[in-house]
């Protein structure tokens, strides 16, 4: 019985390409993050998760490993996946889970563009910018770019980095 990623826990590997398999388990999210953690080919894990349950739960997922400081770079990774699997299935014209309303896009894309005319306005890079958040470069340019829906309380916090006002208006 092989089970290289699960070296420390006491599930075979059976058991977990079953419950990887569902994306519904209750436990799908932990060992999803636990295989993405651990295993850095997408072939591999592509054999163990199919690209549309981690395309349809990579928030979740996400959500998941940043628990743990330590996935901080293979969150980076596997977004970066994700973005590839979105444009390959998307090509393919496979489900892809549920698409951004017309609406919700532009907005990221009018909320982007706003803090990238704030960023270089004050001088600084996406870098200086996600070093002052303590997040990655990337992230910065998908929020910029209009393809990262973030919350509440980050756009609080590019305010903050930016010395900017945020008011919001209901």
């Amino acid at each position: 019985m092989k089970r290289d990623w699960l070296w420390d826990r006491k599930i075979s590997s059976a058991r977990a390409a079953g419950i990887l398999a569902d994306p519904g388990h209750r436990r799908f999210v932990a060992l999803a993050a636990l295989l993405l953690a651990r295993k850095n080919k997408p072939r591999e894990v592509f054999k163990l998760l199919s690209p549309i349950n981690f395309r349809q739960n990579w928030t979740k997922i996400k959500k998941q490993m940043r628990r743990d400081n330590w996935n901080l770079p293979r969150i980076t990774f596997w977004q970066a996946i994700y973005e590839k699997t979105k444009e390959k299935l998307g090509k393919k014209g496979g489900a892809v889970g549920v698409q951004a309303a017309p609406q919700t896009e532009e907005l990221l894309s009018r909320i982007g563009k706003m803090i990238s005319r704030l960023r270089k306005s004050k001088g600084l890079t996406q870098h200086d910018l996600a070093r002052k958040l303590k997040i990655s470069q990337q992230i910065i340019s998908r929020v910029e770019q209009g393809s990262e829906n973030i919350s509440l309380l980050t756009l609080k916090n590019l305010a903050d980095a930016l010395r900017a006002n945020l008011k919001i208006d209901l």
